[in-house]
């Protein structure tokens, strides 16, 4: 109770210094789940002197550390063990692998529009969750029967298993329209699904029907694993019924099974049919309740060692936003998700978010590292309510001392000195991303564009006295030379010059959510040469992509970022110096939180190393260190849905710029950044390398980083707590 008691008080500490300080919608949030969480925290502490668990309540999740942040040293709520209990973890407790399955029930209606959302899937999967170890979820998903063959082939190697709806009580002979589980076997099905509440209610399948489907599943020639379902109604619910229904089920189910043919084979899944296809959801408190009543079912069946090594699952109505919350319980082992499971983007986030922690603060799929403080959080303004229809790459020349950036639907590229009034080009051409161009002839406005059929070199010069600076004006332009993946399904999407004066760029599938390429992994990363104009693959060849961006480079240019967008996560590679090499020894940075919508988008990297990411969807730009994967320290808001990209600018370097698309946005945004905040001059294509500073204001600029001794301090303090990580080491080179 002592313990319980210093928790809890630490736990209203933190929300009172938030509340007392804070000023932010996020209080909304933390106000909203304060209630709750306080009734979790204690419920886990009692259960967890009850079984001996000692799984985390504090879901460190990147995003979700400034909801619930934590003020003690601990990573997470624990007990310390008293003298009777033993100070090693159960096997169980730390071993039960979560598993995610998406019952896709009678949809969707074609065969095309199953494949495409398998091709999706395999997308979202195939470079990025299949790594295994205990940070990777088991995933499954249960398509109708006709699609079973289909869903096997496609999501070959993509580490998700497939799972049948049903099978019948018999395994051969005349029986219509029936499947048997060894038919399905010799498919490739790994999973049955038995007991569903659809099942028993709609067709009548009894108690004694679903014990025989489970014991003809388990049968050596099947082979299959189960997934049982139990659940109350409503009904049932409202009478105090839950633990009489669910512990009868159970026995019934179960009855003449023996403990050797459940090892491994048997997952149960909780579903409240009141909670089923109507939108409630049954708090945390209420499922652990339920899974705590069929554990202890389960033990009294079989013993308590295989009642804590089988999975439970929650089904009911599971979302992105409600994933977290419900794996913070002890006794929730995963998620049996219906209707956000025939969306590959929200299956994708319910699977990041049943990620578990590690005691490390960390696991394969994502990072939840332990993180003291909430970030500091700063507000933009719009300074150009210029209403792009798709604003991306801004880039910010120390010689022009001007910002450049797209508007790549409109064919548009835009310019503002900070002074005049903005203007732009038109350029007759889709425009992917745009990089600074060196000229020694000393004028200015000389860019790169990478667009969809070529890239082009051309000049814009705001502030000049020819007729450059008129907005639309026509452009001067040529052709630099041919892009890369000369198809009609590709084209350039973000890109950034690297240390070394070479233009990166990676591609976009135009058509990765319908179309020609529906879900392909078809787009690659590329390097151009100023000087030979040769473009070289920095990947290797099975390693494609469908929307690239966060491409940016660490300060010393041996570390390069990376996003595919539609998988959320944001990646560190050792990056080639050396022509036809590839980039390496990848290692992931941050995964987008499951409760936040949108995916990762431009970003760009200060003098200190950290990587500021534009969150489109989410409204908000976020900077995580490489020092400290998975930790958000600082958050910029955006008074819009879908910031696309940013980078530093102004006289010093130390404002960041902001490009957002419409509906709601399209405009340009700025905000201060804090004392020790500043960017890096952006470097130009064929630029001098060699050069550290080849203009007076670069000069100053490089001087100013060099005589604060306080951004020296933080930068040596992030490189010596890399716990391990592998990615502060360029630092030690500032």
């Amino acid at each position: 109770m002592m313990i319980a008691s210093t928790l809890i008080g630490l736990s209203s500490l933190a929300t009172a210094l938030m509340f007392g300080t804070r000023n932010s919608y996020y209080q909304q949030v933390i106000g909203d789940f304060t209630t709750v969480r306080y009734g979790l925290k204690k419920r886990v502490i009692t259960r967890v002197a009850k079984y001996g668990l000692k799984k985390r309540i504090s879901r460190l999740h990147s995003m979700n550390n400034y909801l619930d942040f934590d003020t003690s040293d601990a990573s997470g709520i624990a007990t310390s063990p008293s003298s009777t209990e033993s100070t090693t973890p159960t096997p169980s407790s730390n071993h039960r692998v979560p598993i995610v399955a998406g019952n896709w029930k009678l949809n969707p209606t074609t065969a095309q529009e199953a494949t495409t959302l398998l091709k999706l899937l395999a997308s979202q999967f195939v470079h990025h969750r299949n790594q295994g170890g205990d940070g990777c979820p088991e995933v499954i998903v249960f398509p109708p029967s006709p699609f079973l063959e289909r869903a096997i082939s496609i999501l070959e190697g993509t580490g998700i298993k497939v799972g049948v709806q049903n099978v019948g009580v018999q395994s051969k002979g005349a029986f219509t329209g029936e499947v048997s589980p060894s038919m399905v076997r010799s498919l490739g099905c790994d999973y049955v699904m038995i007991g569903h509440s659809e099942r028993r209610t709609l067709y009548g399948e009894t108690d004694d029907i679903i014990n025989s489907k489970i014991k003809l599943s388990l049968e050596e020639d099947a082979g299959l694993s189960v997934i049982l379902c139990v659940g109350e109604t409503l009904e049932e619910y409202e009478h105090d019924l839950l633990t009489s229904v669910v512990d009868l089920q159970l026995r019934k189910a179960l009855q003449g099974i023996p403990a050797c043919d459940l090892e491994g084979r048997l997952v149960v899944a909780y579903e409240p049919v009141w909670a089923i296809g109507t939108g409630k959801v049954a708090t945390p408190q209420q499922a652990q309740i339920a899974h705590e009543v069929i554990r202890a079912t389960l033990a009294e069946l079989y013993g308590p060692e295989l009642a804590r090594s089988i999975q439970i699952q929650y089904g009911g109505s599971v979302t992105p936003d409600s994933i977290e919350e419900l794996m913070a319980m002890p006794d929730v082992d995963g998620a049996l998700v219906g209707g956000a499971s025939l969306t590959a983007d929200s299956f994708s986030r319910i699977v990041d978010g049943a990620a578990p922690s590690t005691d490390s603060g960390s696991s394969t799929s994502s990072f939840q590292a332990p993180q003291q403080f909430p970030p500091k959080e700063l507000m933009a303004r719009e300074v150009v309510p210029c209403k792009n229809i798709l604003g991306e790459s801004p880039i910010w020349s120390v010689k022009d001392q001007a910002l450049y950036w797209v508007s790549a639907p409109e064919e548009e590229v835009w310019t503002w000195n900070l002074v005049d009034a903005p203007y732009r080009r038109l350029f007759g051409t889709t425009i992917g991303c745009i990089a600074l161009k060196a000229d020694f002839s000393g004028t200015g406005g000389n860019l790169l564009l990478a667009a969809e059929r070529a890239f082009i070199e051309t000049r814009m010069a705001q502030g000049s006295e020819n007729s450059l600076m008129e907005d639309f004006s026509s452009s001067q332009q040529s052709v630099f030379c041919d892009r890369p993946e000369q198809t009609e399904t590709t084209r350039p999407n973000d890109g950034r010059v690297d240390r070394e004066g070479r233009f990166v760029v990676g591609m976009y599938n135009q058509y990765h959510r319908a179309g020609a390429s529906e879900g392909e992994n078809n787009a690659g990363l590329y390097r151009l040469c100023p000087t030979t104009k040769n473009i070289e693959s920095l990947f290797p060849p099975n390693y494609k992509y469908r929307v690239s961006n966060c491409i940016s480079f660490s300060p010393d240019g041996r570390t390069m970022y990376f996003c595919d967008t539609p998988t959320r996560k944001v990646y560190a590679f050792d990056y080639p110096s050396e022509s036809g090499g590839v980039c390496s020894n990848r290692r992931l940075l941050w995964t987008m939180p499951a409760n936040l919508p949108g995916g990762p988008d431009g970003a760009q990297v200060d003098s200190q190393g950290g990587v500021w990411m534009a969150l489109t969807g989410a409204g908000m730009v976020v900077r995580v260190h490489p020092s400290n994967p998975g930790v958000v320290d600082y958050v910029v808001h955006v008074p819009v849905k879908s910031p696309t990209s940013c980078t530093f600018g102004g006289p010093d370097l130390d404002e960041l710029f902001i490009t957002t698309r419409g509906p709601d946005g399209g405009g340009l945004y700025r905000v201060k950044m804090p004392y020790g905040i500043q960017g890096l001059p952006e470097p130009e294509f064929g630029g001098d390398p060699s050069s550290s500073a080849t203009t007076a204001a670069e000069y100053q600029i490089q001087q100013q980083l060099q005589e604060t001794p306080q951004s020296l301090t933080f930068i040596n303090t992030r490189t010596n707590d890399s716990s391990g990580s592998g990615m502060g080491s360029y630092l030690e080179t500032l």
